[in-house]
């Protein structure tokens, strides 16, 4: 199985080293992308190699729409990564819960019948433990992605789900949700233990 890891941030900040440690100790044999606001991949170049390295001051969901659109065709792998350096992995990726039809993320909001232990980008330790976003239905609907961390398969690249998008003066989860489903694109809730350390706080069930 082929893996890109695409690491992706305003800045790469020497205090998210231990992330990054850890980033490559559970994508070994993977490689990885940088996309940074400034040429500053020397602080992470030691504990991982860069098999390609971009610039760009975009916001997070259009740098990974930039660098799949211009460089699809050189793209030969079978699932992408998307993370940021403040985000410490805490257990092994359940990519046998992964949908390959699907983009696979912790939830922001879910409203549904499931049942996902750490399916919540918030509600876990910390300042954003009673955020809530959580509701009990039949069925599901009204999900929003976490767009901090999320994994998809080269489906949707061949689908042109992330084909360059037209930049928002504010690009966060329901921004990335909306152009996701307005492309077609499934949105898949998976259970990832993991920390957002900039703000010390876990990922949270889905009861």
């Amino acid at each position: 199985m082929n893996v890109l890891v695409i690491l992706c941030s305003h800045t790469f900040d020497p205090k998210w080293r231990d992330n990054i440690k850890r980033l490559g100790e559970c994508f070994v044999g993977a490689h990885f992308c940088g996309i940074s606001n400034e040429d500053d991949f020397k602080n992470y170049e030691d504990l991982i190699e860069f098999r390609y390295k971009q610039i760009n001051t975009k916001g997070q969901w259009s740098k990974v729409c930039d660098f799949i659109t211009d460089h699809r065709h050189e793209l030969n792998y079978d699932w992408f990564v998307k993370i940021r350096p403040d985000i410490k992995l805490l257990e092994p990726v359940p990519w046998g819960k992964l949908s390959i039809e699907a983009v696979n993320a912790r939830a922001r909001v879910y409203n549904g019948p499931a049942h996902i232990r750490y399916g919540m980008s918030i509600n876990g330790e910390g300042k954003w433990k009673n955020v809530g976003d959580c509701e009990k239905s039949m069925y599901e609907n009204g999900i929003v992605l976490d767009d901090q961390f999320f994994f998809f398969h080269r489906e949707m690249v061949e689908r042109n789900v992330f084909d360059k998008v037209k930049p928002e003066p504010s690009e966060n989860e329901w921004v990335m949700t909306a152009c996701l489903t307005n492309r077609g694109a499934k949105l898949h809730v998976v259970g990832i233990h993991a920390e957002l350390s900039k703000y010390q706080c876990f990922s949270g069930d889905i009861p």
